[in-house]
């Protein structure tokens, strides 16, 4: 599930990374009295990296900061994105961390304390029944709760949200924000009416000239549909786009997945045989897809499957063009202790 939430994950940074993508979707997705109530036409990301000690790590999917409407005294608000692909009960706790780390800088840096607004990004399976206010978690009385800490975020479910309606109509004119929260509503669904959508909007809207956006879309689609690249192909030709033109990053993770998924059968029976089995049924794979594969891409995969492998390693077994030699690495892949003994074995005179 990692591997996925990941993926998930860095396309939503990606994609809301770009002030203009921020600007439009808040357009959408902010209540009217709000707003009304921020200067939208003056975005900023916050690039600041905002890490917690515990986890040695950066924890906000995304912040940016405008400035509030009708004050004599400047102001700024900071707007909290959080993606979430999946109900998650420790939302507050993640967002409070967040806040308290934003907090701790103004508060070293002697400055005010900031005004913070979170807002999740919601796309998962399930219906999200978490509640929106802090407070809501404690089964108290009235009495009790104003002496409680309380806040809420902003919540946006893709999964609810209705594309066409006049709501949205800002999104007409950025296709690419447009099409990848389509992408992220449909992500868990098995249909691929979604991705023919998708690909007759670039056609329509003219963000089929726009290669690297559409190759990032794509990838996205490849990572999170289990759908072969031959239909994939056959559904952009039926809008009219020439389909191999506009893949070349994907053909590479094609070829990357029909060698693995060899190996991978290769390893699970654990015996020379097998692995040379594997090896070859990978290969034949790409093949059929029509990428050339090579065996020094193999023993690397091999090598970073079994141990991991560094950039000099790769670049050694890359160097190698003996065939013989490369052939008897991949046999002792399984029997080898360690990277470093297959390296020497590559290193040494014939």
């Amino acid at each position: 599930m990692a591997k996925i939430e990941n993926v998930h994950d860095n396309f939503f940074k990606k994609v809301f990374s770009d002030v203009a993508n921020v600007k439009t979707f808040l357009e959408i997705a902010l209540p009217e009295e709000m707003r009304w109530q921020l200067d939208l036409g003056a975005l900023e990301l916050d690039t600041t990296s905002y890490v917690s000690e515990e986890y040695k790590a950066s924890l906000s999917d995304v912040v940016v900061k405008c400035a509030a409407k009708g004050r004599q005294n400047p102001l700024d608000v900071y707007l909290l994105f959080e993606h979430k692909s999946y109900p998650d009960k420790r939302i507050f706790m993640q967002l409070l961390r967040y806040m308290y780390l934003m907090w701790q800088k103004d508060s070293a840096e002697g400055k005010p304390l900031r005004a913070i607004i979170p807002l999740v990004f919601y796309h998962g399976k399930g219906r999200w029944k978490l509640p929106t206010q802090f407070v809501e978690q404690f089964e108290v009385g009235k009495e009790l709760r104003r002496f409680l800490l309380n806040f809420e975020y902003l919540f946006f479910d893709a999964n609810r949200w209705d594309w066409q309606a006049e709501s949205s109509r800002p999104l007409k004119e950025n296709v690419f924000l447009l099409s990848a929260m389509l992408l992220m509503k449909g992500a868990y669904r098995k249909d691929l009416e979604t991705i023919r959508q998708v690909v007759r909007l670039w056609n329509k809207m003219g963000l089929i000239e726009q290669k690297d956006q559409v190759n990032f879309l794509l990838i996205y689609i490849a990572e999170t549909r289990d759908i072969p690249p031959k239909q994939l192909v056959k559904i952009l030709e039926e809008s009219e786009i020439e389909g191999e033109d506009i893949m070349p990053t994907l053909a590479q993770r094609w070829r990357k997945e029909g060698v693995e998924e060899g190996i991978k059968k290769g390893i699970e029976k654990g015996i020379e045989k097998g692995i040379e089995k594997g090896i070859e049924k990978g290969i034949e794979k790409g093949r059929e897809e029509g990428y050339i594969l090579d065996k020094q891409d193999v023993l690397i995969m091999l090598l970073i499957a079994r141990f991991g492998l560094n950039e000099d390693g790769k670049a050694l077994i890359r160097s190698i063009s003996d065939i013989e030699k490369l052939n008897a690495a991949l046999k002792m892949v399984l029997t080898a202790e360690s990277s470093a003994e297959i390296l020497n074995y590559l290193k040494s005179e014939p």
